[in-house]
């Protein structure tokens, strides 16, 4: 069986890591930014009380599978944000940069799950419409919208030819078909970390460009898992 939700927000930002001063955003949330949304929604503790490095959460994702779908296209906007330097007891104000951001305006996902002991009670909470610590998408500001959208059974596509609704992770043997699909976009992106927030593996997915209202179509899926959930077809990222 498969949870699928939605969550939506005002506006977001998933940082790339590898950007300088200007902010730049991932246009959707990583698997690393769904695992903490995840934990949010259930009630795991991060353990940041005894240090801002905690992830604790980590361990109870353990067996659990996610995929990820755009509602809408994506549009952006950038700002600047007045960053204040708070590193003496004063509080110096007067030590400050503008720092520009890439933000996502008004984006909406549908996250899937299946599998892992996190299931019952992420589902218990979706069907509730309730969460134990505030979800939001990639920064605290940017308070999320969750919307449970039900559990369904799935079929596992066993054509190596097909057509997904997902991002796609590039697992070995995955084959694109650009020419049927239309314009596709690629991104390195962080899959897993540890409890210390140690970055631990990282995946490449394709996701089909957002002007192109057709299907990401894959020539072949290699050891890429796609499910039939309802009438969507989903490609999976690896077991946490």
């Amino acid at each position: 069986m498969v949870l699928v939700f939605d969550v939506s927000a005002d506006m977001a930002m998933f940082r790339k890591p590898y950007t300088t001063t200007s902010l730049v955003s991932f246009p959707f949330p990583p698997p690393t930014a769904v695992a903490g949304l995840i934990g949010a929604i259930a009630g795991f503790d991060h353990g940041a009380a005894r240090g801002s490095w905690r992830a604790d959460f980590w361990r109870h994702l353990s067996g659990t599978q996610v995929a990820l779908s755009f509602k809408k296209a994506p549009s952006w906007m950038m700002t600047a944000v007045n960053m204040i330097k708070f590193k003496s007891p004063s509080g110096d104000m007067g030590e400050h940069i503008q720092a520009k951001h890439q933000l996502l305006k008004k984006p909406s996902y549908r996250i899937y799950l299946r599998g892992g002991a996190v299931y019952p009670e992420l589902k218990r909470r979706l069907a509730s419409g309730e969460f134990v610590y505030t979800p939001y998408l990639g920064v605290a500001w940017a308070l999320a919208d969750v919307v449970y959208g039900g559990e369904f059974a799935e079929t596992e596509v066993i054509a190596e030819n097909t057509w997904v609704n997902t991002v796609v992770p590039l697992y070995e043997g995955v084959q694109v078909d650009v020419l049927r699909s239309g314009a596709v976009h690629r991104e390195l992106v962080p899959y897993r970390l540890d409890e210390e927030r140690r970055l631990q593996e990282t995946v490449n997915v394709v996701y089909l460009d957002f002007k192109n209202k057709g299907r990401l179509w894959l020539k072949e899926k290699g050891k890429l898992t796609v499910s039939q959930v309802g009438e969507e077809r989903v490609a999976w990222f690896g077991t946490w």
